[in-house]
């Protein structure tokens, strides 16, 4: 009898957790570190404002899933996505010609106002009519953030501008601010935040200089899961359903 139940015990070290039926599935999502106010990190925590509405949705799901956020370079979470690593990353705004690895995106988080603000005497409006024998005009996106219009994306085509990809909003300010860039293209809410952050640190600093010249393009902000539906995410269309679900609930309470 001992020997027997030296076995069972033996036996019950040996098989894996996950064995366990009841065990909740462990899903992650990858987040941009670096976009306040949406989603940013600091100290080594989250915040943001699609950070709190996800976080309230997962405790929503907390018998079923153990959802982790786990912050990461913009440009290589999209990179995990393409390449079949990862299961969602928050927070892409949808585009499924350009990025048809992910499919599908979750109930929207919030719409976002994409603007240019420039440098005094530099305007992307009527840019298609700009003079080809002028220097193109310079313009910062932060690293793997689609967000240019169609007027944009064929003046790119013609040379009329170049664009640089930087890091994050703060390092694409920083290069607006001594005239390495011409003009910045982003969010709306994260570039005014990014404009305070930058002036803090550089005293001198005069924001005033810069102009928002033209709204580019207004987009919804959304979790974006991989297309891939093989055997490595069988959770996958369930999840998906309990988080909308749940983020629907999340929105109509804020908004009580």
């Amino acid at each position: 009898m001992f020997a027997l139940l030296v076995f069972v015990i033996t036996l019950c070290l040996l098989v894996p957790a996950s064995a366990n039926g009841n065990a909740k599935p462990r899903v992650t999502i990858l987040v941009d570190d670096s976009y306040p106010p949406y989603s940013y990190e600091s100290n080594g925590y989250l915040y943001g404002i699609y950070i709190e509405q996800v976080r309230l949705a997962a405790r929503q799901l907390s018998d079923r899933y153990q959802v982790i956020l786990e912050p990461i370079p913009w440009k290589r979470g999209v990179a995990a996505m393409e390449n079949g690593e990862a299961f969602a990353l928050l927070p892409p705004y949808i585009h499924k010609d350009k990025r048809p690895y992910i499919w599908p995106y979750s109930t929207s988080l919030g719409e976002e106002a994409v603007v240019a603000f420039c440098n005094p005497g530099i305007t992307l409006q009527n840019i298609l009519a700009r003079s080809p024998q002028y220097p193109p005009i310079n313009i910062g996106i932060n690293a793997g953030f689609l967000i240019l219009d169609k007027e944009l994306i064929t003046a790119r085509k013609k040379g009329l501008i170049k664009i640089w990809e930087n890091k994050d909003t703060l390092t694409n300010i920083k290069k607006l601010s001594k005239f390495r860039l011409d003009c910045y293209v982003n969010d709306r809410l994260s570039t005014l935040m990014g404009f305070e952050s930058v002036k803090r640190e550089l005293t001198n600093l005069n924001v005033e200089q810069f102009k928002e010249d033209r709204i580019v393009l207004s987009r919804t902000a959304h979790i974006g899961y991989t297309k891939d539906n093989g055997e490595k995410f069988p959770y996958k269309y369930d999840f998906i359903k309990r988080m909308n679900e749940a983020l629907l609930s999340v929105q109509r309470q804020i908004n009580e």
